[in-house]
């Protein structure tokens, strides 16, 4: 879309929640995705969302089956997201444009990470779910198999949704039970964001992609002792993404194929390796190199972790986040892959769908709706007004056009570089998460917050999370 139309037809809602977390799901975030972020920052207002609702649930549907689906001429739809402040603005812009392109109306839901899935459950039972969602990995498999979200296979079939420009194995992500159950929004991995003046002050050597867990650490130590600056702990928010990248590098998947298992927990020797991994991240906590996790398990806003402040040398995160925290330091942050096991024989580097895009089973005009999600996934003003944020893009071509638009800022040409670094090294998407998983993680999430506050050890942690999975797991 590149016209700009003056007058407008979009009815916007600020929704939910009083403060947010990026709790940056895989994602993701991602994984837990998204995105799952605690780090995403909102202003809501439930009053608002509920009387929006109502407005929306008394719209009639006459004016919706007369419409062109294609184009979305005269449709009305709800759209529901979760994320940051600045999501919220890039993602009601575009809309917007289409809105005036179109014809179409369009009613924004977006909350915070912590609040929104809580809010889809009660819009489940009321059968008032939004025509479009964005969807996590964790959660995407139970809303398909309990029927709330349709098959996209039709409107890919039917060219709604272009796929010309993306390689058939990058929907993998989204395929639930041989459906495809969501569009993903884009690829992102995981990633260390490193602060390259104050490698410089330290007088250490920025990383490499092939390093190892000890040496992660001892930089991070040796960084310490130079200049007292610290290294964030790894992933407290989500120790998923540390786990699995140790596991992977000694060559096994995070998950069993069919979902049922975890492969690696039959291995004596990876389990100790990842045991005694976690437990030298805990003793950089007590030499003092590694954050205090009382003072990091209470960050939320972006401006709170040090890595944006300036005030760590090095932070893991997923990739997407790059961009979010350079710009707040107002400076470009070096990345590195993530650091394989001492005992590993590979990367353990993976690719992520970072989130979806679902339609409802609910929703009345479904063809419409695919056409949206086309817009979001194809369309270069989409894009560029979009950027990085919810992953990099399956499309080629769009990844061409921000790779070589001079308008794209260099934040985002180096996040695009390092994923095509991450996919020379990876050779598929990751599927999504198995039914319950999003429990099992949270049990992993405590455990291993429990570890950097010394209430368990890490030999207990790894053997609480094997023990829970054989329940959890289907």
């Amino acid at each position: 879309m590149k016209k700009r139309v003056k007058s407008s037809k979009v009815k916007k809602l600020t929704a939910l929640i009083l403060t947010a977390g990026m709790c940056v799901s895989l994602a993701a975030c991602g994984s837990g995705t998204d995105e799952q972020s605690a780090q995403e920052n909102a202003q809501t207002s439930a009053a608002s969302t509920e009387a929006a609702q109502t407005q929306t649930e008394s719209q009639g549907t006459e004016a919706a089956q007369s419409t062109d689906a294609a184009s979305g001429q005269g449709t009305s739809l709800r759209i529901a997201w979760w994320g940051s402040q600045e999501r919220h603005n890039d993602t009601i812009e575009a809309l917007d444009l289409y809105a005036e392109e179109t014809g179409s109306e369009f009613t924004y839901e977006y909350t915070s990470w912590t609040s929104y899935f809580e809010n889809l459950a009660t819009q489940t039972v009321g059968g008032n779910l939004p025509d479009i969602i964005q969807m996590s990995t964790t959660d995407i498999i139970n809303y398909s198999q309990n029927g709330q979200i349709i098959d996209l296979q039709p409107y890919v079939d039917d060219g709604t949704i272009d796929v010309t420009n993306i390689d058939e194995s990058s929907l993998s992500g989204g395929m639930v039970n041989g459906q495809l159950a969501g569009f993903t929004t884009g690829s992102n991995t995981i990633a260390v964001f490193y602060n390259t003046e104050i490698f410089d002050q330290a007088g250490v050597a920025y990383p490499s992609d092939d390093w190892t867990w000890s040496e992660f650490l001892s930089t991070a130590k040796e960084i310490y002792d130079a200049t007292g600056i610290q290294t964030e702990i790894p992933f407290l928010s989500e120790a998923r993404w540390a786990v699995e990248a140790m596991v992977r590098s000694m060559g096994y998947d995070f998950f069993s194929e069919d979902g049922t298992s975890l492969p690696w927990a039959e291995d004596e020797a990876v389990v100790t390796a990842v045991a005694n991994t976690i437990q030298s991240i805990y003793e950089g906590v007590q030499e003092g190199y590694l954050v205090d996790p009382e003072v990091q398990v209470a960050w939320s806003a972006t401006e709170d972790y040090y890595i944006s402040q300036g005030n760590a040398a090095m932070s893991l995160n997923l990739s997407n986040y790059y961009t979010v925290y350079s710009q707040a330091l107002g400076q470009e942050l070096g990345l590195a892959m993530v650091p394989q096991m001492d005992e590993g024989t590979q990367t353990g580097m993976y690719l992520n769908p970072n989130m979806y895009w679902s339609i409802s089973a609910n929703c009345e005009n479904p063809q419409a709706a695919a056409a949206v999600i086309n817009y979001l996934i194809n369309d270069e003003t989409a894009a560029k007004l979009i950027g990085t944020d919810r992953g990099i893009s399956l499309s080629s071509a769009i990844r061409d056009m921000m790779a070589t638009d001079a308008e794209t800022d260099v934040y985002t040409k180096n996040s695009l570089e390092y994923v095509n670094r991450v996919s020379a090294v990876v050779s598929s998407t990751n599927p999504a998460d198995p039914v319950n998983s999003a429990e099992l993680i949270s049990v992993l999430k405590n455990d291993y917050v429990a570890v950097m506050y010394g209430e368990m050890t890490a030999q207990d942690c790894v053997a609480d999370f094997i023990a829970q999975a054989a329940s959890i797991l289907p």
